[in-house]
C-alpha cells in the first residue's frame, strides 16, 4: 500500500483485490449513509455488516488500523450463502485509533468498487442492558433502585424510566455514571415498574448507540397483591 498525494493504491497479494483506488478523505460524517456499519457490542466483540443487494453481490471485506497492512476478514457472517458481515473478537478491537474498512464485490454482471470508510471504535460501542436491578425501601419513605453496569462503569451514562400503576406515560430521569436512582415519597399501594438503559458517556467516546432496555423490576402492590 502506498500513498500518492491523496490517492491510495492497494497492490495485489494473494487473496487481495487486484487494485483499489480511494480518496484519502474517506471518513463519513455523522448522519451520512455508510456502506458498512460497525458496532462494538459491550467491548466483547464487533460486527461490521452491510446489506445484501438485489443483484446478490458476493463481497469481501478488508480492514486495517492506521499504517498497518490490510487483511481480509477471517470470520464472515453469511446469509443464504452470501457474505453480509464480518465478526471481530475483542482482541482485534482498538479504541482511539483509526479503523479502516474496504468492501468490494462482484455479481454476475459487474465488479463493484466502493470507497473505504474510517471508524473510531470508541464511538461505535453499544453496551448490553444493565443487569441485576433491585428496588429497596429507604428510611425516608422512598425507594432506591440499583443495578449493575454491563461494562466499565466510569464510561457509562443511563436513563431510568418508571411507570406507576401501568399508566401509559413513563417518567424518565438521566443518570451520570452512578448505578442508582432514588425515588422519594412513593405510595406502597401503587405498583411501580422500573427499567434502565445505558450508553457510552462523553468521557470515553461519542457513541449515540443506546443499549436495549433492561428487564423490568417491580415494587409495590398489584391488583392481585404485593409484588
Amino acid at each position: 500500500m502506498k500513498m500518492d498525494g491523496r490517492v491510495m493504491t492497494l497492490k495485489t497479494t494473494q487473496h487481495r483485490p487486484a487494485h483499489w483506488v480511494g480518496s484519502g478523505k474517506s471518513r463519513l460524517g455523522r448522519g451520512e449513509d455508510r456502506d458498512v456499519n460497525c458496532i462494538v457490542f459491550n467491548e466483547e466483540f464487533m460486527e461490521c455488516t452491510w446489506n445484501l443487494e438485489e443483484q446478490r453481490t458476493n463481497s469481501t471485506l478488508y480492514y486495517w488500523y492506521a499504517s498497518h497492512t490490510p487483511q481480509e476478514c477471517r470470520n464472515y457472517i453469511q446469509h443464504d450463502g452470501y457474505n453480509v458481515g464480518c465478526n471481530f473478537s475483542a482482541s482485534e478491537i482498538i479504541h482511539f485509533k483509526a479503523f479502516k474498512v474496504f468492501r468490494n464485490g462482484s455479481s454476475d454482471s459487474k465488479n463493484i468498487t466502493r470507497e473505504p470508510q474510517i471508524f473510531y471504535l470508541q464511538d461505535q460501542v453499544k453496551p448490553y442492558p444493565p443487569g441485576n436491578l433491585m428496588v429497596n425501601t429507604t428510611e425516608s419513605n422512598g425507594v432506591l433502585l440499583t443495578w449493575e453496569a454491563p461494562m466499565t462503569a466510569r464510561c457509562l451514562e443511563y436513563i431510568v424510566k418508571y411507570q406507576i400503576n401501568k399508566d401509559k406515560k413513563w417518567q424518565k430521569s438521566a443518570i451520570s455514571i452512578q448505578t442508582r436512582f432514588n425515588l422519594a415519597s412513593v405510595d406502597p399501594k401503587n405498583l411501580y415498574i422500573f427499567q434502565v438503559k445505558t450508553k457510552i458517556n462523553m468521557y470515553c467516546g461519542s457513541s449515540n448507540l443506546w443499549s436495549e432496555w433492561s428487564l423490568p423490576v417491580h415494587w409495590g402492590k398489584s391488583k392481585t397483591g404485593t409484588v
